[in-house]
């Protein structure tokens, strides 16, 4: 039984196996099914739109950086100038809000 897969690039296949595997037809192709008929259409598996939009968002973030470089400089430039300033009170509750956060 041959399978068709639509709605993905083959660059997403890797280490899937070659093409051998995918359009192989079954060698029982004339044994019965489950329900006593024969087994002779092909399978198909579409991915919806909504899971193709998924996989596009992921290539994306994949692709960013981790450091927001802007705010790096920024920061380096009030640690060179003296201008930064922490609160105290501000950097309290951050830390217990994520202390609350923790399981």
């Amino acid at each position: 039984m041959a399978v068709k897969i639509s709605s993905l690039s083959s660059g997403n296949l890797q280490g899937v196996g070659g093409n051998a595997q995918t359009d192989r037809t079954d060698e029982a192709a004339g044994a019965k099914s489950l329900h006593g008929t024969v087994a002779g259409a092909d399978d198909t598996i579409s991915l919806t739109h909504t899971a193709s939009e998924m996989q596009q968002l992921e290539n994306r973030i994949s692709q960013m950086s981790v450091v927001d470089a802007q705010l790096v400089e920024e920061v380096q430039r009030k640690l060179a100038t003296g201008s930064f300033r922490i609160d105290p009170q501000n950097s309290a509750n951050k830390m217990l809000m994520m202390e609350l956060s923790l399981p």
